[in-house]
């Protein structure tokens, strides 16, 4: 049986690329002093804003292209907000920035989309002209640079996603300019961590000459989740595009913290970059790309494309058995219609493929043959 290549890092990535006892908290944003792990990049968001006193039901700017449930955290906190727009690559409109301006807003809340960086030194500057604090949306850009800052290190609050760059079952970071309370969360619950921990197991077992027995494993696993009544469906994850309440009570667990001893970071940026470039080489020629080349600084998430039909084009891939990400495919009810339109494309088109360090050189030509052989398939 052939091995699946998967869309996110997972348990094999220990033994590949684990440097036991890793220097971690010396990385940022680990290394922050005011740094403060969660259970996801949400409850990052929703406990950093009080240590930004802003007026209660001031507005926040916020960008067209969201995924949904960060706009969520921050109207179920109390504000207002108002969007921007974004330009052919999502970088930020500057010129509409300043339109949108008036006495009640408080802040601005930017977005780095796939690993790529927005510019830090502008938007802190176009902040600190109009009195607003930055809040940096880092979910999708762990261990990014821009000339050299890490993204995350300018803002007054900075909110990461760890679990989707790093194979650990959930967690989420905080870093704030100002000190804060640790806001009483709790240790992530046991069943969340065991069954996030087991999906690690069972991607990693899809991506090796062990994939028979991840089919035995599910079979047993979901034997037994029915013997005990586990239901996957009231136990609390980090990801999903839906709103959950409960997760603002939680932190990451024990767990996920110790696995961090097992990354290597700067071999987690060199291999990401690596891949982006061999399936940039290999699909430039045969698909809408984004993205061609990599900033300076970048530490891509995921691989871009554009494609029509993306639901058809993911099931063809998943058929050849190369994973991919639908993400964002709908606006927030509270974005008007005209901004959600400008944005629309990226919500029927993009498709994100694999390109995380656990894959090697012929992985990205298996991912880059099955594109061109959906594609071909018109």
């Amino acid at each position: 049986m052939r091995s699946r290549i998967p869309v996110y890092p997972s348990a094999t990535s220990f033994p590949r690329l684990g440097r036991l006892r890793a220097k971690w908290t010396e990385w940022f944003p680990f290394n922050a002093q005011s740094g403060t792990w969660t259970f996801s990049g949400r409850v990052a968001l929703y406990h950093g804003l009080p240590s930004l006193h802003l007026p209660p039901g001031s507005t926040i700017l916020v960008p067209a292209y969201h995924q949904g449930v960060e706009i969520e955290t921050l109207l179920v906190a109390g504000h207002r907000l108002r969007y921007y727009r974004l330009d052919e690559r999502l970088g930020i409109d500057f010129a509409d920035l300043e339109r949108r301006l008036d006495k009640s807003v408080s802040a601005l809340h930017v977005i780095h989309y796939f690993g790529f960086a927005q510019p830090l030194e502008p938007i802190r500057r176009f902040c600190d002209a109009h009195g607003l604090k930055l809040i940096e949306d880092c979910a999708l850009s762990l261990f990014a640079r821009d000339n050299g800052a890490w993204v995350g290190s300018v803002g007054d609050l900075a909110l990461f996603s760890v679990y989707k760059t790093l194979p650990v079952p959930h967690g989420g970071f905080l870093v704030t300019r100002e000190s804060r309370s640790r806001n009483g969360l709790r240790p992530a619950p046991l069943r969340a961590t065991a069954l996030q921990t087991l999906d690690l197991v069972n991607s990693g077992l899809q991506n090796s000459r062990w994939r028979p027995l991840e089919h035995w494993l599910g079979r047993a696993t979901h034997w037994t989740a029915r013997r005990i009544g586990l239901d996957r469906n009231d136990t609390i994850a980090s990801g999903g595009a839906d709103w959950d309440q409960r997760l603002l009570g939680y932190r990451a667990s024990a767990w996920t913290i110790w696995l961090m001893q097992f990354m290597d970071r700067d071999e987690v940026i060199a291999r990401r970059r690596a891949n982006f470039r061999h399936l940039a080489a290999r699909l430039q020629d045969h698909v809408s790309l984004p993205f061609t080349k990599l900033t300076e600084g970048a530490c891509p998430l995921f691989f871009p494309v554009l494609v029509r039909d993306k639901v058809r084009f993911q099931q063809d891939l998943e058929a050849l058995d190369v994973q991919s990400v639908n993400l964002w495919n709908a606006s927030h009810p509270s974005c008007p219609p005209e901004m959600a339109e400008e944005v629309s494309h990226w919500r029927r088109e993009c498709l994100e493929l694999p390109i995380h360090q656990e894959l090697s050189a012929a992985d990205m030509d298996r991912v880059a043959d099955a594109v061109i052989a959906v594609q071909a398939k018109g």
